[in-house]
């Protein structure tokens, strides 16, 4: 078993039993005793109030991941305490979103940004001194596009398994509201495939589909999506990526579909064979883009305006 199943698991006993086994781990090995074991908590290069709210995440992790508290019990306790930390009167019946609003107020007012609220079941807080906005144009089959992206640099807190992995694993982004992608720059090399290909040209290509289809399904999306990577992708090993995520059987994960589509209309191709790849994902791409256009009509000129010709 690798470590890493540990901490997907939330299982911080386990890890610790691990790293004991395994020489490879004795450097680390100190830091989660004194944490989970001992309860000598990490402090951060922040003022000390903001210090003292961190330090109620990692007691409510240490309660969760290692003392076994049940999840909505170790919750309460780091609301409640949050709350009465804060100031905040009637800590009991104090609607959460309120108490988030505090909590950003409080950061905010010492330079930091912020983002509250639960990852995969768990709260976590990300907190940054940074955002820059960058513009990316982005080659795309149809043309080029202009696609924003937040930079996200400085980070004090990076969510729960940030934290309990010391920076191994982590949230590598998100999206607002408004669509806009937000990278944590630790996270990612800016000149790699992951981010030019499987981030950039991948939401680009959302945003321009969403512009000039405005009934486009999501599956639609992501099959289009997915075809763009493999066409500007330069690893072979993306195909089977997408033929391991394929499954009809899951009507409401819009990535299964797409795949299992992909699968499908390349079953002839040569996984080996990027060149066949490449422009089988093209061919494909514009095929389906006269679909989209029987389907949901042409895109009027307002709607084409974020490509230019190549």
């Amino acid at each position: 078993m690798q470590i890493s199943q540990f901490f997907i698991n939330g299982d911080m006993k386990g890890a610790i039993a691990y790293m004991r086994e395994h020489p490879e781990f004795q450097d680390v090995l100190p830091a989660y005793t004194a944490i989970f074991e001992k309860g000598e908590y990490r402090t951060f290069e922040v003022p000390d109030r903001l210090n003292e709210l961190l330090r109620l995440y990692q007691v409510y992790y240490r309660a969760t991941f290692y003392a076994g508290l049940p999840e909505a019990e170790a919750a309460d306790k780091l609301l409640a305490q949050m709350k009465r930390l804060l100031g905040m009167p009637d800590a009991t019946e104090e609607k959460e979103e309120t108490l988030t609003e505090q909590l950003q107020a409080v950061f905010e007012a010492e330079g930091y940004h912020t983002l509250f609220g639960k990852t995969q079941g768990y709260y976590g807080p990300y907190i940054w001194k940074e955002t820059v906005p960058t513009v990316y144009r982005v080659e795309l089959p149809g043309g080029t596009a202009e696609y924003a992206v937040n930079i996200l640099k400085g980070f004090v807190f990076r969510g729960w398994m940030d934290y309990l992995t010391f920076g191994r694993y982590g949230t590598d982004g998100w999206a607002s509201p408004d669509g806009t992608i937000n990278c944590i720059e630790q996270a990612y090399d800016f000149h790699s495939e992951r981010f030019l290909v499987s981030l950039l040209k991948h939401e680009a290509q959302h945003t321009v589909d969403m512009k000039q289809f405005p009934g486009i399904t999501p599956t639609e999306l992501e099959y289009r999506a997915k075809l763009v990577e493999l066409h500007y992708s330069g690893d072979p090993g993306l195909l089977q990526k997408f033929f391991a995520q394929a499954d009809e059987s899951r009507p409401n994960d819009s990535h299964a579909l797409a795949s299992a589509r992909i699968r499908r209309e390349f079953a002839a191709i040569d996984p080996a064979d990027l060149s066949g790849i490449q422009s089988r994902a093209l061919e494909r791409f514009h095929a389906h883009t006269k679909e989209m256009e029987e389907k949901y009509g042409k895109p009027d000129d307002s709607a084409a305006s974020g490509l230019a010709d190549r």
